[in-house]
């Protein structure tokens, strides 16, 4: 860790703002972004200052407690909702990584969502980010985003039909995703796959279950064989 040389202050937010004071050398050896603002000819570097008006100061002390410690200031064993809200928390911390060129912060990211998803929460049942996580993701990040790619391989391999139909709306679940879940679904199954013959094509008739009631069992209906 370098703490040599002078400090930089960082303003996050607006109404109201929070000042942040961060070793230069520290912050710039990590992040591209502050690299360029800070040591790049911009007005920034000769302020010593750097506004994030729209970013929020929660999340930018993750970044900076990370910088300084190396750990997550975030729990990862709630449950229910306030699971989700951590999760929010991650997701909001990979973003502004990826915002600051800082692989490194977003990889530590990526491992503690992954210690949570395969941690038991206080209730002793494991909880996976949801609807407005998987949103804020799609939203904010590139088609090649590892962080869309965590969701859907969680999905595929974890995920449960009531994920999507009880625990989230609909606006919370892009297109992208859906797709990008779909093809990975195909993608993984077994092969070959013959449910829908063993089950018979009477599961896509219109008529009542049983199978006296489909026309293949009514004499005059029935399918002549040649």
């Amino acid at each position: 860790m370098n703490l040599d040389g002078r400090s930089i202050e960082v303003i996050v937010g607006s109404s109201p703002s929070v000042t942040f004071s961060v070793h230069e050398n520290l912050i710039c050896s990590s992040s591209d972004f502050f690299k360029k603002a800070v040591q790049g000819g911009w007005k920034e570097s000769e302020d010593r200052l750097v506004r994030l008006e729209s970013d929020d100061p929660d999340v930018f002390s993750i970044y900076l407690h990370w910088l300084y410690y190396h750990t997550l200031p975030v729990r990862i064993d709630e449950p229910g909702l306030a699971g989700n809200a951590e999760y929010m928390q991650l997701a909001n911390a990979f973003i502004l990584g990826d915002m600051f060129q800082d692989g490194n912060f977003q990889d530590a990211v990526m491992d503690a969502m992954m210690d949570k998803t395969a941690s038991e929460a206080a209730d002793g049942k494991h909880w996976y980010p949801v609807g407005p996580v998987i949103r804020l993701i799609y939203e904010n990040t590139f088609e090649s985003s590892k962080a869309r790619l965590f969701l859907v391989d969680m999905y595929t391999l974890h995920g449960q039909g009531h994920w999507l139909t009880e625990w989230a709306v609909q606006e919370d679940l892009p297109k992208d995703f859906l797709l990008d879940v779909a093809a990975s679904l195909l993608e993984h199954r077994p092969h070959p796959l013959s449910y829908y013959l063993v089950l018979g094509s009477c599961r896509y008739h219109q008529h009542e279950p049983e199978a006296r009631a489909c026309y293949k069992n009514v004499p005059a209906l029935r399918p002549k064989r040649g």
